[in-house]
């Protein structure tokens, strides 16, 4: 099968095609405040680099946040004009499990590891979720939420290697760096060009989602706000 992947969550504004779990072409663009000029441009540009048109495609996947709230109304409104346009599925895909697949695409995950997956919000937060991951999965530990840096540390595993990912996690490196804590040691931050949000994965999880029957309904998906609150997750899932 074929998908579109849209990426439009941060300043990544992308696009790609995977067919049965391969990336045959991906185009995209890191900048704020260009996704409405350039999502179109990019979908036409992957469209011809796999000599493909959109009655070739069998499904669109959206990067569906969190993220920015404008990033992620134009993405979704560009997934749902292309989806009804050609009568074809449209598959929502988180944009923090998009981020963690692609730790694992990366081949930087092993078997057992706490993924976290961030994306800068504004002033001292960040938008997080907490998976571990199981073999041809995640387990969702702690749901996407937004949270201050300052209340991170509670979710963080009492034991194991955690891989914190997306463009957050500068933000919160530095935040460590100021007063390392004890589990400083079991943090592995990869370099950022392994951290960004792409379109191959939103593409990816949304085939996935695609082949176990996930669909959603293009008159009333609407993007993934998160808000802001805080809830303290130090449950039995975290003391392993």
């Amino acid at each position: 099968m074929k998908v579109l992947g849209i990426e439009t969550a941060t300043s990544v504004c992308g696009t790609a095609i995977i067919e049965n779990g391969i990336n045959y072409s991906e185009r995209s663009f890191k900048a704020p405040y260009i996704h409405s000029e350039k999502l179109v441009s990019l979908v036409e540009s992957v469209l011809a680099d796999s000599k493909l048109t959109t009655q070739d495609l069998d499904g669109i996947a959206v990067s569906i946040g969190p993220g920015s709230f404008t990033g992620l109304r134009i993405g979704l409104s560009v997934g749902k004009g292309l989806a009804y346009a050609i009568n074809k599925p449209l598959i929502c895909a988180c944009t923090l499990e998009s981020l963690a697949w692609n730790i694992i695409q990366e081949g930087i995950a092993q078997e057992g590891d706490y993924i976290i997956p961030m994306i800068d919000a504004r002033r001292t937060e960040v938008y997080m979720a907490l998976y571990r991951y199981r073999g041809d999965g995640f387990e969702e530990i702690v749901m996407p939420c937004a949270i201050v840096l300052q209340k991170l540390g509670d979710l963080i595993p009492d034991k194991g290697s955690v891989i914190i990912t997306g463009d957050g996690a500068d933000k919160f490196q530095a935040f460590l760096q100021k007063d390392p804590p004890v589990y400083f040691p079991r943090i592995t931050i990869p370099i950022i060009e392994k951290r960004l949000c792409r379109s191959f994965t939103v593409g990816l999880l949304g085939e996935r989602k695609f082949l176990q029957g996930e669909r959603s309904d293009i008159a009333s998906v609407e993007p993934m706000y998160v808000k802001e609150f805080y809830t303290l997750m130090k449950t039995q899932h975290l003391q392993v």
